[in-house]
């Protein structure tokens, strides 16, 4: 259900240079499934356009908190990677029933449709995330995990929290993987900024340039490591070959921006296709369909992930 345009607009009006402003019309953008994205169209305010971005009850990446994403992106204004600004938090649900952001609107599409994508771009845009002075920035806010090791395990934690609340998510091979990740987990690596949701649809294209990063909702300092392998485990459900963890060229192409040979990553790459089979269970009690993923894609790839992290 779209926002209420006139409850919307009433709210609007008590924010510094809207005082004026007219909602012309709010339209939801395709695709995704984190928090509820709107285009709203203005007339008699400085700006034809904001996005609107409010924060959905339940869902594949709940709990939701659509505020502390807000202040996340405002703490990156001044930082190197590109945000849309963030011009009000509403963490009441008075006025629409839920917390929402208002945030700029970035004339820009994203990666996956956008004709001068540069992929060379995207990855630097990520090691630029990776690189942040994230204390200086006050991002510190997120909590700081004591180790890699705590930062990994209150991932699985995260993670499992929504395996018991998702209907047919307690299949014994995704409490196996539960089991052997927790037990498995690494402590090498460092702590930096992850987005947690790298994927191309979150990362604004213009002039051959990232425009924006937008959805920061999974926002968390952990090891970079665990961004960089949701593309590594997206690529394997979308058809690509199978094969070492280490030597996979997404990982050789980040490697190569961030300068240094990227290894271990035989535990990421199954932690996420850990979280792609909770997610599997979440979006069919969710939508009452299946992802874009079949179940036989994640199980054959966890179990081979699994096998790897193993194995070797």
């Amino acid at each position: 259900m779209l926002p209420d345009a006139r409850s919307f607009e009433t709210w609007l009006r008590l924010r510094p240079g809207f005082d004026d402003a007219r909602v012309l019309d709010i339209v939801a953008l395709d695709g995704g499934v984190s928090n509820i994205t709107c285009r709203v169209d203005l007339r008699g305010a400085a700006v034809d356009a904001v996005a609107l971005r409010v924060q959905r009850e339940r869902g594949i990446f709940e709990p939701y908190d659509v505020v502390r994403e807000g202040e996340v992106i405002r703490r990156l204004e001044p930082s190197a990677v590109p945000v849309p600004k963030l011009i009000a938090s509403e963490p009441s649900r008075d006025a629409l029933g839920a917390p929402f952001i208002v945030l700029e609107w970035v004339d820009a599409p994203h990666m996956g449709s956008a004709p001068d994508a540069n992929f060379g771009e995207f990855l630097a845009a990520v090691a630029a995330i990776h690189r942040l002075d994230w204390r200086a920035l006050g991002l510190d806010m997120l909590g700081v995990p004591g180790s890699v090791r705590d930062a990994l395990l209150g991932e699985i934690a995260a993670i499992e929290w929504r395996r018991e609340r998702f209907e047919g998510a307690d299949e014994p091979l995704l409490v196996a993987a539960r089991d052997l990740l927790r037990a498995s987990a690494p402590n090498d690596g460092r702590l930096a900024l992850c987005q947690g949701d790298i994927n191309v649809f979150n990362y604004l294209f213009r002039d051959g340039k990232v425009a924006a990063v937008v959805d920061w909702e999974q926002a968390r300092i952990s090891d970079p490591r665990s961004d960089v392998a949701q593309m590594m485990a997206l690529s394997v459900l979308k058809g690509a070959p199978w094969g070492p963890a280490d030597a996979q060229p997404f990982l050789q192409a980040y490697g190569a921006i961030v300068g240094t040979p990227v290894q271990g990553m035989a535990w990421f790459r199954a932690r996420w296709l850990w979280e792609l089979g909770v997610i599997y269970h979440g979006w069919r009690a969710f939508s009452g369909s299946e992802p874009w993923y079949t179940h036989e894609q994640w199980t054959t790839a966890l179990e081979a992930a699994l096998d790897e992290l193993s194995h070797g």
